[in-house]
């Protein structure tokens, strides 16, 4: 058995990755792995399809939820006889891995799973872009993807304290946007006719939980063609206070300030151009988008069951 190794090079722990994955690797008798840096013009997707010609039993991605993405949007889109992917959670925000049970710095428990663990059936998301006018190539998501503030809040996130403090960055940018007004937008689910709704963010998600163990999106079923469509409208900033009861308490009942939808296709349209996120990475002054999902397009070799999201 031989599995790729695609790293991304900017991540803290990317060597202490590459090590553990080849000790891992020795000591459960796999061949030493193939390793693929990614680089700033090739972020993944060219290092998966190079890992698909090379005929490996397994991808492993050390890198963050942006790498983790890219990867798994080639491998999408490369047919039935693709090997499962195996998640080393060295990134800022590591979504995709902590829905799965596994934890940033725990390097060679991820990697034993990566190449030993239960494997779950993921669906993948995709979101197109409308910027000037021109309609942009389909961008591949794994967990949850924006328009709106909260997409502002990550564009806005300060490098140098993205590195030092992962996922704690954002939300020390999500502060600063907090108290902006709502955005007026258009919204369509699945063919509909459109709506003109008044919010802070709308997102549209594939997997439940953010980091916290906050369950945002308690409705999702991984794997399903179905995503959860979340409309965050404020009206006021001390309406923040349930909203973070909400998700960190796991309160019941409902919260006036989050409308609850689903969707298999979502289009929105802003009144002005405003940021889109996805799965943590920013693209600015979009005038349209459109997501999609795509139902158990990859395996990916988890500590959780389906039945455990």
């Amino acid at each position: 058995m031989k599995a790729a190794l695609i790293v991304n090079p900017n991540c803290r722990l990317s060597d202490d990755a590459i090590r553990t994955v080849e000790s891992v690797s020795r000591s459960q008798s796999w061949q030493p792995p193939l390793l693929l840096p990614t680089t700033s013009q090739e972020t993944g997707g060219a290092q998966a399809r190079q890992a698909l010609a090379a005929g490996v039993d397994r991808i492993v991605v050390a890198g963050g939820d942006g790498t983790l993405r890219q990867v798994a949007g080639a491998l999408a889109q490369a047919g039935d006889n693709r090997p499962a992917l195996g998640i080393m959670p060295v990134g800022a925000a590591n979504l995709v891995a902590r829905n799965l049970g596994l934890k940033p710095g725990q390097l060679k428990r991820s990697a034993s799973i990566a190449l030993t663990g239960q494997p779950v059936r993921l669906a993948i998301g995709w979101v197109s872009c409308r910027i000037g006018g021109l309609w942009q190539d389909e961008q591949p998501m794994l967990a949850v993807s924006g328009i709106g503030w909260d997409a502002q809040a990550i564009a806005a996130t300060r490098p140098w304290l993205k590195k030092r403090a992962g996922w704690l960055a954002y939300a020390e940018s999500g502060g600063r946007q907090a108290r902006r007004e709502n955005l007026s937008m258009k919204i369509s689910h699945d063919g509909n006719q459109e709506a003109t709704v008044q919010a802070w963010s709308i997102l549209f998600a594939i997997l439940p939980r953010l980091p916290l163990g906050i369950v945002a999106f308690p409705d999702v079923v991984p794997g399903s063609d179905i995503a959860q469509v979340l409309q965050v409208t404020i009206s006021q900033p001390a309406r923040w206070g349930a909203v973070a009861a909400k998700g960190l308490l796991h309160t019941r009942g409902q919260v006036d300030s989050l409308h609850y939808s689903s969707a298999r296709r979502l289009i929105v349209k802003p009144s002005q151009p405003c940021p889109v996120q996805i799965d943590g990475d920013a693209i600015e002054e979009v005038e349209e988008v459109r997501f999609r999902v795509q139902p158990s397009a990859i395996e990916v070799h988890g500590f959780k069951k389906r039945s455990e999201f």
